[in-house]
């Protein structure tokens, strides 16, 4: 197991850098933890990403499911305003955007079910897009064809959430799941959230394949451990995880399962 933590300042950047930055188009952080092993043949991606007030990014796509959490401010996702808690669900190849940052920034994950499969792709029109061009450490976008499906999408600036076959709105309840791929595929990832009343516990077991957690709000103890919002916990196949206790004011996680193997305990 291994304990990390989101850096602090939520969609500001740690210490202020994304808010304070002079960066032309606004700046951006990221931090980034896999679920897998760098040997692995894919692993589950989780980027946190800071975003400037009001940046602009155009219509792209992500070659693997693709799941968007919104963890402080906002962001316009094509024609939907998102807020803290509320998710975005994209399959494979499917377009989704503009993104426009809120007045204030955004912070989100930006989860990939496979890493190998993540950069999708730019519409080639988007070459000299502002943000594009200026942002450092973008040099290796690709813009390319779209896929036959989403050609029309290159006359337009929004795709509509609600209109699109393989976007899904979504919201962090306390009881909400996502499979990232087909329910019956062994090998999808699966998204998911629980609340934990005070005193309530898991027990303690392992897991057959990698597990994710990111306490959102409380806290809870993993055996001796006390866990805050903000920390992240990292469960590798095999490993023995002690008993899971919600805190005093109980706790809410968002939690991440490379593949189905990872829920059995």
């Amino acid at each position: 197991m291994t304990r990390s933590r989101l850096e602090p300042g939520g969609k500001d950047g740690p210490g202020g850098i994304v808010r304070d930055s002079d960066q032309p188009g606004g700046c951006t952080w990221t931090q980034m933890w896999f679920l897998g092993r760098p040997e692995d043949s894919w692993r589950m991606m989780l980027p946190d990403i800071r975003m400037a007030p009001n940046q602009l990014w155009p219509l792209h796509w992500h070659d693997c499911w693709t799941a968007v959490v919104v963890l402080d401010g906002s962001v316009l996702m094509g024609d939907w305003w998102m807020k803290r808690g509320d998710v975005l669900i994209a399959a494979p190849g499917v377009e989704y955007g503009l993104l426009l940052n809120g007045p204030k920034g955004c912070e989100l994950l930006e989860i990939f079910a496979r890493d190998i499969l993540s950069p999708g792709g730019y519409g080639e029109e988007y070459r000299d897009h502002p943000t594009l061009a200026y942002l450092k450490g973008l040099e290796t976008i690709d813009f390319v064809l779209r896929p036959p499906a989403r050609v029309e999408n290159g006359s337009r600036q929004v795709v509509p959430v609600d209109a699109t076959p393989g976007l899904q709105k979504g919201h962090l309840d306390g009881n909400a799941w996502w499979d990232l791929g087909d329910p019956a595929d062994p090998e999808r990832g699966i998204v998911f959230d629980r609340k934990l009343a005070a005193g309530a516990m898991l027990p303690s077991g392992s897991v057959d394949d990698w597990r994710g957690a990111l306490v959102l709000d409380g806290s809870m103890t993993v055996g001796d451990t006390e866990f805050v919002k903000g920390d992240v916990l990292l469960v590798e196949p095999a490993a023995k995880v002690p008993e899971i206790t919600g805190g005093a004011g109980g706790v809410h996680l968002l939690e991440l399962a490379r593949t189905a193997a990872a829920l059995t305990r």
